[in-house]
């Protein structure tokens, strides 16, 4: 027999929707700390039978990083320690407007002091998401295919190129540093 099913309330994400000791998780539902809550937008189903608490969504999921995932975005929020990413793609796939963090301790191999040694706003960034604790996504550039892909000069803005191992702007002339990616368009503008 199948069970009494209930539907209807309009549930939005992160709302929360029972407790898993009186229902289970059905799909569009996660869990946290042992509550239920609405993974997407969409209506309530209630399969009474089985216990169970999904949600019916005509609405496509939001693409959200996981850790191992590749983004490129641009850096909005640089800072002494840490940078703000909002994510344009992942794993080469347009996404919603998202925002991920980096600790100066995730940019390189060797040692960097400040992450103005590495990066300036504006600047176009590939990383890794490397976590996604606390709902933030956790980024790293620690890998030679990893950094920045496109520089803009602090000066002028004009888009700077790598030449002669460092990063030049033909505009100006000045030379700025960056975690550079190793494929960085290496031509000449």
């Amino acid at each position: 027999m199948i069970g009494d099913r209930r539907s209807g309330k309009f549930v939005t994400p992160g709302e929360k929707l029972g407790v898993i000791e009186e229902f289970v998780p059905g799909s569009g539902t996660y869990v946290e700390d042992g509550s239920i809550y609405s993974l997407v937008t969409g209506h309530l189903i209630l399969d009474t039978a089985k216990r169970e608490i999904s949600i019916h969504s005509n609405v496509r999921p939001a693409s959200l990083p996981k850790s191992g995932d590749t983004v490129v975005g641009q850096a909005i929020n640089v800072q002494d320690r840490n940078l703000v990413l909002k994510i344009s793609q992942i794993n080469n796939r347009v996404s919603s407007s998202l925002n991920g963090v980096m600790h100066v301790s995730d940019v390189s191999r060797n040692y960097i002091k400040t992450m103005f040694d590495a990066f300036k706003s504006g600047d176009l960034i590939r990383a890794k998401v490397i976590s996604t604790a606390n709902r933030e996504f956790h980024l790293t550039t620690i890998d030679d295919n990893l950094g920045v892909v496109e520089a803009f000069c602090s000066q002028c803005g004009h888009s700077l190129i790598f030449q002669k191992n460092q990063l030049r702007c033909p505009r100006c002339k000045r030379i700025e540093r960056r975690k550079i990616a190793s494929d960085y368009e290496m031509s000449v503008a």
